[in-house]
């Protein structure tokens, strides 16, 4: 079944279409989470609110306007703002080390790519949530300029902009990315 069909079996209450759903799109979900917040045991219950979301208000979802994927990042994106807003202004996320770094290098490579992972999350977590919500959802997730544009709910010239600010922001805290390597 499609992910669309799926979701009006959900809709209605099914509760194996939800689960198939939750199966196919919760990791990609969790990955966009993670990389906004910083943080795993943050990204798992942003992750939980959405699916929650998802089963509680698929009803609401236009297949006309937005495909299924996109309308469940919709709910991640907006779901990461409220996130971030309630955070204390100025308070510190405990960034995972090993969030972002393939596990199949030998132990000094973890290493030093943990490293490098950390100053990039770090350096991702500095720009402002616009910024980083577009860099994640092209460059992480893969999304195309129209699918992130969609998702973020601006045109693409505006997400063009969003890609353009974020990485002259992070090439300006990061600066030579090489020197680290």
């Amino acid at each position: 079944m499609t992910d669309e069909e799926l979701a009006a079996c959900s809709a209605a209450g099914d509760g194996g279409a939800f689960q198939v759903l939750v199966g196919r799109h919760v990791n990609h979900v969790y990955g966009y989470c993670a990389r906004v917040t910083g943080n795993r045991t943050d990204a798992e219950d942003l992750v939980q609110d959405v699916f929650l979301r998802v089963w509680r208000n698929g009803h609401r979802w236009d297949g006309e306007r937005l495909p299924f994927e996109a309308w469940l990042m919709v709910l991640a994106r907006r779901i990461c703002i409220d996130y971030m807003r309630r955070r204390k202004p100025g308070s510190h996320v405990a960034m995972d080390d090993e969030l972002f770094v393939d596990p199949e290098p030998g132990p000094h490579e973890r290493a030093h790519e943990r490293g490098i992972a950390r100053k990039v999350q770090a350096a991702l977590m500095t720009l402002p949530l616009t910024q980083r919500s577009a860099i994640v959802l092209r460059y992480y997730q893969g999304y195309s300029n129209e699918e992130a544009a969609a998702i973020l709910e601006v045109t693409v010239y505006a997400l063009e902009s969003l890609l353009k600010r974020g990485r002259a922001n992070l090439q300006r805290v990061l600066g030579d990315l090489e020197k680290w390597r």
